[in-house]
């Protein structure tokens, strides 16, 4: 058998934009501002006899707005996360997620409106939605745990410089790991990824020891990941159990995912009562395999 060698390349982003630099990256945040400033006439356009096909024109529109801000969001974010220490994408993630909130709280009335559409009304036009009707659906599923335009608008400002803040800084800590493992008799220094693809190998001992070289390294910054990891935590439980309404903080993953919170329950409950089974087989596992 010939042995093969395969080098790692760097990702190519052209499919979205040629760099940061190029000239339809800085025009695609004017097609948005002009598209946002289109749409936001539609607002004293709505009402609860709204025209069906204007209907569909407008979400259209607010689709593109979409499309178009995914667009910028995934060039900067995988950008940033080819690279984590590249101070450009550091500042275009971030500048790209002020915009994303200013635009998108220009634009909040639409959704608002549409949760607080009664029911009659709600079912004419999603009728007439084609494609659209089940993300529209599922919006209107969160109704119940949506607030006020003043305070959704605060918690999208809020989360750029706060949750979404803390993740980007998680990243940029942990991705500038390096790690240092013995592998055939050599000691290797590598990156978070490589030794992460060690931990699947053939080799128990080799398994076990790149698990151990891992934790050694993300333990000696323990207690600011925990910091993270905290604030993180506790903004959720703010955000979705005290002030949205949420039962549990599960219950906000479960409705995202358009599953009820007794499906899961009764998965995990079947899954508690029966992992006899799943220790059962890890035994006779590790007896085939002599361990």
């Amino acid at each position: 058998m010939t042995e093969q060698t395969y080098t790692q390349i760097a990702w190519s982003l052209k499919d979205l934009f040629e760099g940061f630099d190029d000239p339809n990256y800085e025009a695609t945040f004017k097609e948005i501002e002009a598209g946002v400033e289109k749409f936001e006439g539609y607002r004293d356009q709505l009402s609860p006899g709204f025209n069906e096909e204007l209907f569909v024109n407008i979400i259209t529109d607010y689709e593109q707005f979409f499309r178009l801000a995914h667009r910028l969001g995934g060039f900067a974010e995988l950008a940033f996360s080819a690279d984590t220490q590249d101070e450009k994408a550091q500042a275009e993630v971030a500048r790209v997620g002020q915009f994303h909130a200013e635009m998108g709280n220009k634009i909040i009335f639409f959704s608002l409106w549409w949760k607080a559409l009664d029911e009659e009304n709600a079912q004419r036009l999603l009728k007439a939605s084609g494609d659209f009707r089940y993300w529209l659906e599922a919006m209107r599923n969160f109704k119940d745990y949506t607030l006020s335009e003043p305070e959704e608008k605060i918690i999208n400002i809020k989360d750029v410089t706060g949750v979404n803040a803390l993740n980007m800084l998680y990243d940029s800590i942990t991705n500038r790991y390096t790690f240092k493992l013995e592998v055939d008799g050599e000691e290797k220094e590598m990156t978070r990824g490589e030794i992460s693809a060690l931990v699947k190998e053939d080799d128990p001992d080799l398994r076990a020891r790149a698990y151990q070289e891992l934790f050694r390294v993300y333990q000696q910054d323990a207690p600011i990941l925990g910091q993270i990891y905290q604030a993180i935590a506790r903004d959720w439980r703010n955000e979705n159990l005290n002030l949205r309404g949420f039962k549990k903080p599960i219950s906000v993953r479960n409705l995202v995912n358009d599953i009820p919170d007794e499906v899961v329950e009764t998965l995990l409950d079947v899954t508690k009562k029966n992992s006899k089974h799943f220790h059962r087989f890890f035994q006779l596992k590790a007896k085939r395999l002599g361990m």
